[in-house]
């Protein structure tokens, strides 16, 4: 397997889980999203979830804008190829933005409406990410197919944040 595919794969295994819990806790969250004291019950778990995140999915993005969407403008001679997914990455952090800041309130401040935008939020990050990972694994061949064996190891070592952050 291809170093940048390699690379790609395991840091978009461990996204797929956290957009899957995304998923399941949005929905678990209450029957008619309105129940504040079932979202406090949930809060240990989102936090949580909001700091696997935090920690996974904004350095993926920033590895990803610093070293992919370049070098596939680069080879692909189209400075606007990348322009979609960066659009979308503007999107991921604002949504992200939205279920951090309510995830993170003092419960005597989580409302109704709280509520109901929290579940909103978590959804639609959901299915950003899942399209938007998916997305990403289709440059992979390009990648693989224009990149010399140097410079695929290269851009692997650059996207590579998930080992650095086990050193």
């Amino acid at each position: 397997m291809h170093a940048v595919t390699q690379v790609s794969h395991e840091h978009h295994a461990v996204l797929h889980d956290y957009v899957e819990r995304l998923y399941t806790l949005a929905n678990g969250l209450c029957p008619d999203c309105l129940d504040t004291p079932g979202a406090l019950a949930e809060m240990d778990e989102l936090q949580e979830l909001e700091r696997g995140l935090r920690q996974n999915l904004m350095p993926h993005m920033e590895a990803v804008e610093a070293a992919v969407y370049p070098t596939l403008e680069r080879i692909m001679d189209d400075r606007q190829v990348s322009a979609p997914m960066r659009h979308e990455h503007d999107d991921i952090r604002q949504l992200f933005g939205r279920f951090s800041e309510i995830v993170n309130r003092r419960g005597d401040l989580l409302d109704r409406y709280s509520v109901l935008a929290l579940r909103r939020a978590m959804l639609k990050l959901h299915v950003l990410l899942k399209t938007h990972i998916d997305e990403e694994e289709l440059y992979l061949p390009i990648l693989e197919d224009r990149l010399t064996p140097e410079g695929e190891a290269a851009l692997g070592r650059a996207l590579d944040h998930l080992a650095a952050a086990r050193l």
